[in-house]
């Protein structure tokens, strides 16, 4: 899964219901067939807890955010890689005690050399009407350039809450704080993006990127269905081992 994608599922499935729904949102790139299916990626949302598998069929991701974790499946290697706020910070303080060449050369793996871009979002003056709501074009900039567009609805549209993005927020705020400790595939735009959906306030009702190195995209709600998941939606599977990472858990 390219790195953007967590991102914009999760900016996205902010829009669903608070406890027990699936939504599933439908991503197309830029000149692609006009007869080319979208790629559908479907997210339960229940409580405090996130579950998603993305459209390219090789990862997943599970958010319980009574627990503060985040665990990113491999289903091609049937591998699990747990990400958790106290040891993850743990991991960032060792760092700082390394001598300088070990620590140049972990930052280096991590991608944690490199200076946090400037993420904000900026208005743009202009509206469009997407799946028959009224919303207005918000510009994401990372260190001035544009690389996504948003296109907020008011508080309620598609009858969301404000607490409906509660699941999706709480995730951002984790990833912001463990940031530095991710893999490098996991950084850079993925984090960029993760910081927007703290700032946006209404329901992204559509997002467009435009990917460093791939082709633009654009990705909106397909449909949001209220849903009972049993808790083995918001596990691994029994069958996949621990992968090397933040913190390997059970």
């Amino acid at each position: 899964m390219r790195p953007h994608r967590l991102a914009l599922a999760l900016l996205l499935c902010g829009s669903a219901a608070y406890a027990g729904t699936e939504i599933t949102i439908e991503t197309r790139k830029a000149g692609a067939p006009a007869d080319a299916k979208p790629q559908l990626s479907h997210v339960a949302v229940e409580g405090r807890m996130l579950s998603f598998d993305a459209g390219d069929g090789r990862h997943g991701f599970v958010y319980r955010g009574e627990e503060g974790v985040l665990q990113i499946l491999d289903h091609r290697k049937k591998s699990v890689l747990r990400i958790d706020r106290d040891t993850a910070l743990g991991m960032s303080r060792s760092l700082s005690r390394l001598p300088a060449a070990e620590r140049e050369a972990v930052e280096g793996l991590l991608g944690t050399n490199r200076a946090p871009a400037k993420v904000e979002l900026r208005a743009t003056g202009r509206s469009e009407r997407v799946s028959g709501t009224d919303c207005k074009l918000i510009e994401a900039l990372r260190d001035g350039a544009r690389f996504a567009e948003i296109c907020e609805g008011p508080t309620g549209a598609l009858g969301v809450t404000p607490a409906a993005l509660a699941p999706a927020r709480e995730l951002a705020e984790l990833v912001a704080e463990v940031g530095a400790a991710l893999p490098k595939s996991l950084g850079g735009e993925a984090l960029d993006a993760l910081a927007v959906i703290r700032q946006v306030k209404g329901v992204p009702l559509r997002v467009r990127t435009w990917p460093e190195g791939h082709p633009a995209t654009e990705s909106r709600i397909a449909s949001v269905m209220p849903k009972h998941f049993g808790p083995e939606r918001f596990q691994p599977p029994a069958d996949y081992r621990s992968d090397l990472g933040v913190r390997v858990g059970p």
